[in-house]
């Protein structure tokens, strides 16, 4: 009998357990699915006007914050390698967007995007270009290094995808954590 009595606290104690890891698992969760709805769901409207909505723009101030310093470490890295780079478009409006989107379905020219919903639109993107006039796209080896750099320090490029490679592509997502190799530090 009395081995039977001492198993019962042993129990309780156990469920108590199970149950305090449980309510702190819960707790977690709660907070990240809230965090992550509120970072998905919070961006303002853009109520900025631009005069050509159909313009390029390739200022990295018109980045978001995490995505501007992700860009400006990226192009720090890429010079002191001894790559030539040049940002040739960061945010687009969604006009901008539509319009490159019906290139080569509805317009002519040839394909430009393979989306309508892209990261520049949320100011989470830039595109890049190798700065020598006339062979600004025609250097695979510069844009797999320019990935190499962009892996390197946490943003995603595009030229690692296996569909519709987008070789030069860089975005960042609300889980981008921008990595600093050693030499280089967050302003």
């Amino acid at each position: 009998m009395t081995s039977s009595r001492s198993a019962g606290p042993v129990r309780k104690r156990r469920r108590t357990r199970y149950k305090a890891r449980f309510f702190v698992i819960m707790i977690v969760l709660i907070v990240f699915i809230g965090y992550v709805t509120f970072r998905a769901f919070t961006s303002l409207p853009d109520t900025r006007t631009y005069g050509n909505p159909y313009a390029r723009i390739d200022s990295l101030d018109e980045l978001d914050e995490n995505t501007k310093e992700a860009a400006v470490l990226f192009l720090e890295i890429a010079e002191d390698q001894g790559l030539d780079v040049m940002v040739t478009e960061t945010y687009r409006t969604q006009e901008r967007q539509d319009y490159l989107y019906a290139k080569g379905r509805t317009a002519p020219g040839s394909i430009v995007t393979w989306t309508k919903n892209s990261r520049h639109t949320k100011r989470n993107a830039f595109d890049i270009a190798k700065n020598l006039t006339g062979h600004e796209y025609d250097d695979p080896e510069f844009f797999r290094k320019c990935a190499e750099i962009a892996k390197g320090i946490g943003l995603t490029s595009g030229y690692y995808w296996e569909t519709n490679q987008d070789m030069p592509h860089f975005e960042t997502d609300i889980f981008t954590r921008i990595r600093y190799p050693d030499g280089y530090e967050k302003p």
